[in-house]
């Protein structure tokens, strides 16, 4: 589950780049390497299995992806509980599934934040 939290929170992963109409839209023209790195951002993103068993916490986690919590100027500490608690009521599960999913949702959201708080270059 971790491992589906760093893939989802990678940039080049399951994510569409706009990169080359980005480049187009600032009327900037590249060659050589720069437009084969353009052209390659722009390639179909890797996939990700996810088991069965698995595939309710992946959900709950996706429709929270835009609930993130920040700390002052730093990077996401984490989702918002009761945004994750809000969908989790919505599954109608019982009480001890609610914890079961919780807990898969928070190791993906763990293997996100491992990406997303990254230093960067």
């Amino acid at each position: 589950m971790i491992d589906a939290g760093k893939w989802w929170a990678d940039a080049s992963n399951g994510k569409p780049s706009l990169v080359k109409e980005d480049i187009a839209a600032l009327g900037i023209t590249l060659g050589g390497e720069l437009a084969e790195e353009a052209e390659a951002a722009q390639a179909a993103p890797d996939l990700f299995d996810v088991l069965p068993e698995n595939w309710d916490a992946v959900e709950i986690f996706q429709r929270c992806s835009r609930q993130w919590r920040f700390s002052g100027m730093g990077g996401p500490v984490g989702l918002d509980v009761t945004a994750i608690a809000s969908v989790l009521n919505l599954y109608e599960l019982p009480p001890a599934e609610q914890l079961e999913r919780l807990d898969q949702v928070q190791l993906i959201e763990r293997g996100a934040l491992s990406v997303m708080n990254q230093p960067r270059n």
